[in-house]
């Protein structure tokens, strides 16, 4: 189980939840209990380094900038899901994306979502990361634009 916590530029936060991952025959499966989340979709990715901690990038402070970039073991998507040379290709996003994470009314999310592109093996020493909004929403900055809550992931 790896606890998620509420992330700012300022540092980490206070526990809004955890997070449980469980390899099966069909794929990686990631139980959320996630509470105190702004209501509707959220961009869900595993990213690089263990360390939710804001950093300085452009003389400003960004939170979870130590999480780096997106996990991406096979460099599907070159880390970055920003630059696909064939959009239609939904392979080109890196494995470390998962499918988005939905807020009900109460700012819960509990839906779990499968990916069948990792295993838990693969997420040890790495985060999780929950953005403000989903992954191409309208009128947002794309890839879910700040991040709002991570968890350092030391499954063991």
């Amino acid at each position: 189980m790896v606890k998620v916590h509420k992330i700012s530029k300022d540092g980490i936060g206070n526990e809004t939840g955890s997070i449980i991952f469980k390899d099966s025959h069909h794929g990686m499966l990631v139980l959320p209990n996630i509470s105190d989340l702004p209501v509707g979709n959220h961009a869900f990715h595993i990213h690089e380094n263990p360390n939710c901690m804001s950093g300085v990038k452009n003389g400003k402070k960004i939170a979870g900038l130590r999480a780096g970039g997106h996990f991406d073991p096979e460099r599907s998507g070159h880390n970055s899901h920003h630059n696909h040379s064939n959009k239609h290709d939904k392979d080109m996003k890196p494995h470390g994306d998962l499918p988005e994470l939905i807020a009900d009314v109460n700012g819960n999310a509990t839906t779990s979502v499968m990916t069948n592109k990792l295993k838990v093996s693969q997420l040890i020493g790495r985060s999780i990361m929950i953005h403000q909004y989903g992954e191409n929403e309208i009128g947002k900055p794309k890839g879910g634009g700040a991040r709002i809550a991570c968890g350092v992931i030391e499954i063991k």
